[in-house]
């Protein structure tokens, strides 16, 4: 094996590596988190046409992609793993599990199983991609650490691509919404080659104890998630529930519910909003792109605070309005802020120390922040009764992020240029 040798950009206390090694995480890491992409994307796409087989309407299917929600809640109990017995084999059992899952979704005959089978297939995927940017987070160096980050989001995107694109031909054929599901599957020769080069993350490593002294019971692990209630991390705590909770209300209501939206209450073909998913996921690769430089450059509050305001207004105009070209246009732009998610990770995954760093992330967002996944889909279904629309309830709920602004700027330090060390102390 090559040398370590100190990465261009590094800042004291950050890690060494292998020549090359960070390109095989980049590509291994980013190649996984498309197909959390892909899935997201996916539920949406099927989401008319499973209520049709199954007879149900939009209040139920609100509520299945409610419960189907809670599987990204119950995540935190594997992500916080990540700090016990490491970053590497939380990544791989989960990458490996939501593809199984996922192959399976295919095989549903009701409701009742798809909804299973997405549920355990959800609680792998949060897992994978909130341990991927940990991983990131610890081994990519200080002056490339936000743009690592969101590149892994931005690629994610990708899979949403090639999902819109593939959906007119898939939908039509013999396998129907179910053949979505079926090339979930194709992560599974890539994972086979990567399984063994990936290694474990060097800050990890560093923080384990000393040899020969006994580890704690898995309960008592998780007993020890209570150190992040105390008062020392309240501040961080509340700041990255409350923008996770924002992120993931947004994204649920949104994202799941824009397809069953223009189909039902704009009357688009299949054709149409496929073009519009594809070129919506082409500016959310945009997005990306931009956050990257703005976060290392301009900061992380002031990112994320242009974001929310960008996705409430665009998200209110695109399922307010009855123009189709004002939607896509503004699906385009919502689409973009979809950076958001690779923003949030950024800051949430820099707030807490090495030691705490999985648990931390494991409770702002899965454990707490996910509630607002949760809740979201059950309440645009409710909403649209009592409004009447699809359209006005996703409307009524962008305003999440807006609401999560005054947190960012109050209780959030800038971690701009600095070591993790640094941020967390």
């Amino acid at each position: 094996m090559a040398d370590a040798i100190r990465i261009p950009g590094a800042a004291d206390g950050d890690v060494t590596h292998a020549p090359g090694y960070l390109r095989h995480l980049l590509f291994f890491v980013c190649f996984c988190t498309m197909f959390e992409g892909y899935d997201i994307l996916i539920v949406s796409l099927s989401l008319p046409h499973i209520g049709k087989e199954f007879n149900a309407g939009s209040d139920l299917l609100g509520y299945t992609v409610g419960l189907i929600s809670i599987g990204t809640v119950l995540a935190f109990a594997l992500v916080g793993l990540a700090d016990r017995y490491g970053r590497r084999a939380i990544f791989l059992t989960a990458v490996s599990g939501y593809t199984i899952f996922t192959v399976l979704t295919a095989f549903s005959t009701s409701l009742y199983d798809f909804a299973a089978y997405q549920f355990i297939a959800r609680l792998f995927m949060v897992t994978e991609i909130g341990v991927a940017a940990i991983i990131l987070t610890e081994e990519m160096p200080a002056r490339y650490r936000g743009v690592g980050v969101t590149l892994v989001f931005g690629l994610a995107i990708i899979g949403g691509i090639a999902g819109a694109m593939i959906y007119p031909l898939v939908i039509k054929s013999e396998f129907g919404w179910r053949g979505l599901y079926f090339l979930g599957g194709a992560v599974l020769p890539v994972l086979l080659i990567y399984w063994r080069r990936l290694q474990e993350t060097q800050r990890w490593q560093r923080n384990q104890r000393p040899a020969g002294e006994r580890r704690p019971s898995i309960l008592a692990s998780y007993g020890e998630m209570l150190t992040i209630f105390k008062p020392e991390y309240r501040r961080r705590l509340f700041a990255g529930t409350s923008i996770w909770f924002a992120v993931n209300a947004w994204s649920a209501s949104t994202l799941f519910f824009f397809t069953y939206y223009v189909i039902n209450e704009r009357g688009w073909d299949a054709s149409l909003v496929g073009s519009t998913l594809s070129a919506g996921f082409i500016f959310a690769i945009l997005g990306n792109i931009l956050a990257g430089p703005m976060i290392d450059f301009a900061g992380r509050r002031f990112t994320l605070c242009t974001y929310f305001a960008v996705a409430s207004l665009s998200t209110m105009t695109c399922f307010l309005t009855q123009s189709q070209i004002i939607i896509m246009v503004s699906y385009c732009i919502l689409m973009m802020t979809q950076a958001m998610w690779g923003i949030s990770a950024t800051i949430t995954s820099e707030i807490f120390p090495t030691e705490l760093r999985a648990t931390g992330n494991a409770v702002v967002n899965n454990l707490l922040g996910r509630i607002g996944m949760v809740l979201a889909p059950p309440a645009v279904g409710v909403l649209s009764v009592w409004l009447g629309s699809v359209g006005t309830a996703v409307a009524v709920l962008a305003v999440a992020p807006f609401l999560a602004i005054p947190v960012i700027l109050l209780l959030l330090s800038e971690a701009k240029g600095k070591t993790l060390e640094e941020v967390a102390s």
